[in-house]
């Protein structure tokens, strides 16, 4: 069991809500405890590994206007799914990678 946080921006558009819930219940589904007091931050744990979380989560919002991003507190390891527009997060966080 590994222990994750995840950052986003949902495009703000007819189907925000949909998304929205789509991302929490994929979040929620692969959890074993979440916790999402803060808007748009959420910390879970989970046995399932980094990369097949990226890949549920990048199967529920839209990868063209959506951003994620997807790391875990105790490695260097994270991973940015969806749209972004500034490479400086590749720069300050050297091991993130793009999904």
């Amino acid at each position: 069991m590994a222990t994750y946080w995840l950052s986003f921006r949902l495009h703000d558009d007819g189907t925000y809500n949909q998304r929205y819930e789509d991302l929490t219940d994929t979040v929620q589904r692969l959890s074993t405890k979440w916790w999402i007091e803060a808007s748009s931050f959420i910390v879970f744990a989970s046995a399932a590994d980094i990369d097949q979380i990226a890949s549920e989560i990048a199967n529920v919002i839209y990868v063209d206007t959506d951003l994620v991003i997807v790391g875990m507190p105790e490695f260097k390891s994270a991973r940015l799914i969806g749209h972004h527009e500034d490479d400086d997060i590749f720069e300050l966080m050297p091991f993130i990678k793009k999904v």
